[in-house]
């Protein structure tokens, strides 16, 4: 086996994580939970919800059906397990990480038309650590990614019943991974983009939001060791990080001053990412690498409902599907496997003079994921068998 098609094989997933680890967008570890507006339907809603600060992620134009001023803060802790399962006699792995994620979201009114939303929360994130003596220790050992993105946005209200709005995402990520051959540094990079908001409330019974998040593309870049039998290289490594642009339709309808029910349908076009350019230089001899990828676009449906009880206490539900970017077995990859995924929530809330109080719990079960990479003629990229994975988060959020 040549020395380049070694680094690159042995590179490929390290790098790929760049992009695979924003499948936090998209049936992987999606942290729409740190964003959480209406916590305890699992999101569903989220696009016209005006109980706290932080619908203004979802849609901004909720702005301007909001309280005048309003500050709301999240915090959420997720543990999320991941564990391999070889269909031969290979080594196995156990990844069980757990994470913190704060966030803060305000809106302020200007006059009786203009408002105005500042939110700092993360759009994805993940972390695994697969240990170095399991079957794909040459793939991956761990990786970690971070984002954080500070979002303003602004509202104009047509008239009493419709307002549009419109936000600039600045995006900060961090990412870090490792194989057994392989050490990357830690790179960190800027995006930027921008979100769109459409709100109609069409009756007092029932209101409608669209909203549009657009493409983030960050580039990380730093130095990476290669170790080989009897050497170790110097280089450098260069490869995207893509989160893609979504749409979000969402609905609620009160049925009763006890009852409302919500729901939202989103897009994720994952559709436009076929295939990751990596470009990798040892030794002053550069490669462009490329890895295959042929995600589809993910669909999500999320339905939720509140039942208000005595004395300003809410007890609320919600349940949440998402389909696979990912129908390909041999296409599938250790760096955050991808499939299916199930949601179900619960939580409380509780009202006091200008106070909200919300705590909220939620399983994410990702199911089995197969994995068959039985086409590479080095056996570098031979992993058979299942990847299970499930995600537990606990939250809590404060209006005041």
């Amino acid at each position: 086996m040549s020395f380049a098609r070694f680094r690159c094989n042995h590179i490929s997933i390290a790098i790929g994580l760049a992009v695979a680890s924003s499948t936090a967008s998209a049936s992987g570890i999606f942290l729409a939970e740190a964003s959480y507006a209406n916590m305890g339907t699992g999101g569903a809603g989220d696009g016209v919800y005006t109980g706290n600060a932080a619908a203004i992620w979802t849609n901004p134009a909720t702005l301007s059906f909001m309280d005048e001023e309003r500050h709301t803060i999240n915090a959420t802790v997720l543990n999320l397990d991941m564990e391999y399962n070889d269909s031969g006699n290979r080594e196995g792995a156990d990844s069980n990480k757990t994470m913190p994620v704060i966030s803060y979201f305000s809106n302020h009114h200007i006059n009786d038309q203009w408002a105005y939303g500042i939110a700092f929360s993360s759009r994805g994130g993940a972390a695994l650590d697969y240990g170095y003596e399991w079957a794909g220790a040459n793939q991956l050992t761990d990786v970690a990614l971070i984002t954080y993105q500070f979002n303003p946005s602004v509202a104009y209200r047509i008239n009493d019943n419709v307002s549009i709005a419109a936000g600039l995402q600045l995006d900060y990520a961090l990412i870090n991974a490792n194989t057994k051959a392989i050490e990357l540094e830690t790179s960190d990079s800027f995006a930027y983009g921008y979100n769109l908001g459409l709100m109609f409330d069409v009756s007092e019974q029932t209101k409608v939001g669209i909203s549009y998040r657009s493409q983030l593309e960050h580039e990380f870049s730093g130095d990476s060791n290669l170790y080989t039998s009897d050497r170790v290289l110097n280089g450098t490594y260069g490869a995207p990080l893509i989160t893609p642009a979504t749409v979000d339709i969402s609905a609620s309808y009160k049925i009763n001053s006890n009852v409302t029910l919500m729901t939202s349908i989103q897009w994720h076009d994952w559709s436009k990412w076929q295939d990751t350019i990596v470009d990798l230089n040892y030794g002053g001899q550069g490669t462009a690498y490329e890895i295959p990828r042929g995600f589809e676009d993910v669909w999500h449906f999320g339905f939720g409902g509140e039942y208000k009880l005595r004395n300003n206490w809410k007890v609320k539900a919600g349940y949440s599907y998402e389909t696979s970017p990912l129908d390909d077995a041999s296409t599938q990859s250790p760096d955050l496997p991808v499939g299916e995924q199930h949601r179900y929530s619960i939580g409380l809330s509780k009202t006091w003079d200008e106070n909200t109080l919300d705590i909220y719990y939620q399983y994410a079960d990702f199911g089995e994921m197969d994995i068959a990479q039985n086409n590479n003629p080095d056996n570098i990229k031979m992993l058979n068998g299942q990847f299970i994975g499930q995600v537990h988060f606990v939250g809590l959020g404060y209006t005041f």
